[in-house]
């Protein structure tokens, strides 16, 4: 898949579970379940973010998925081919006409609610407002 490819650069496989920040976050099996649900959907890279809570998943050659406000908006959009610069380990996708745009870096993240840790930071920039979060590629 072009995505697991483009974004070897910057993700690691390490085999760590997820670490979970607080009593009132999910669990363990939970979060795994998610990410591994996912997988098996075909996602070739899942993002999340908070403060509005947001997802990003691009399925290769499919399609690429925005959920934000916390689940009640939608956003499907067809899989564009991303525009990568190695030597700044970022890779962008430019969803449409108005502006909507995710760039994944290859820089160490940390969600704010979980404590989860990510090798990969996402940024999604729309008309309005720029949501910050953090992802991975699903292998």
């Amino acid at each position: 898949m072009l995505i697991v490819a483009l974004l070897g650069l910057f993700v690691a496989c390490d085999g760590r579970r997820p670490t979970v920040g607080s009593p009132e976050s999910v669990d363990e099996a939970s979060i795994d379940n998610v990410w591994h649900k996912a997988k098996l959907r075909g996602v070739s890279f899942r993002a999340i973010g908070q403060e509005p809570g947001w997802l990003l998943e691009i399925t290769t050659g499919k399609e690429i998925l925005l959920v934000t406000d916390y689940g009640q908006t939608r956003s499907r959009f067809p899989y564009v081919e991303p525009i990568v610069y190695q030597g700044e380990r970022r890779t962008e996708y430019i969803l449409d006409a108005y502006g909507t745009m995710v760039e994944i870096r290859g820089e160490a993240c940390r969600d704010v609610m979980s404590g989860e840790e990510f090798s990969v930071s996402v940024t999604i920039q729309q008309a309005d407002r720029s949501l910050q979060g953090c992802g991975r590629a699903l292998h």
